[in-house]
């Protein structure tokens, strides 16, 4: 007998995309459009810095993204880790070169873009979880919940 597996929604292929892009547009914002300080930087945590935890979390999310994206993808589960944490990656590092450009902003930071590597890496719990999930097209699961209600 197989493993268990948990029925998960997959969201059509515009909509996943949709999300990889909104969460890119955010990183893309922050990164290389405002101006860095905000009133939570006062919120100091002992251990890591807050603003290596919105590193973390923001590639943390592209990671997640890209890999729930590209979940009906063909590739072997560790290759396409690795290929969504170098994608990932490669942002975070675009967007610490591209704020050397940027005069409010510091110049290219080697530990930034560790970190977004880091954040990025966090996608690898998708992977150990992903198969014991059951991934079906959202309609066929909303489809199946309303046969239940309806016996």
């Amino acid at each position: 007998m197989g493993k268990p597996r948990i029925p998960f929604p997959l969201f059509p292929t515009p909509v996943r995309w949709a999300a990889v892009l909104a969460i890119a547009s955010l990183i893309f914002y922050a990164s290389l459009v405002t101006v860095p300080e905000t009133v939570v930087d006062d919120a100091q945590p002992e251990f890591i810095p807050i603003n290596y935890w919105r590193h973390l979390v923001a590639y943390f999310a592209l990671g997640g993204s890209l890999a729930y994206a590209t979940d009906d993808w063909h590739l072997d589960r560790w290759k396409q880790a690795a290929f969504v944490i170098a994608i990932a990656a490669m942002y975070g590092i675009a967007m610490e070169a591209g704020q050397h450009f940027l005069p409010h902003r510091t110049l290219f930071l080697l530990t930034d873009a560790a970190v977004n590597t880091l954040g990025a890496t966090g996608v690898v719990s998708w992977y150990l979880v992903r198969p014991y999930l059951d991934l079906r097209p959202i309609d066929e699961l909303t489809d199946r919940f309303s046969l239940r209600k309806r016996n």
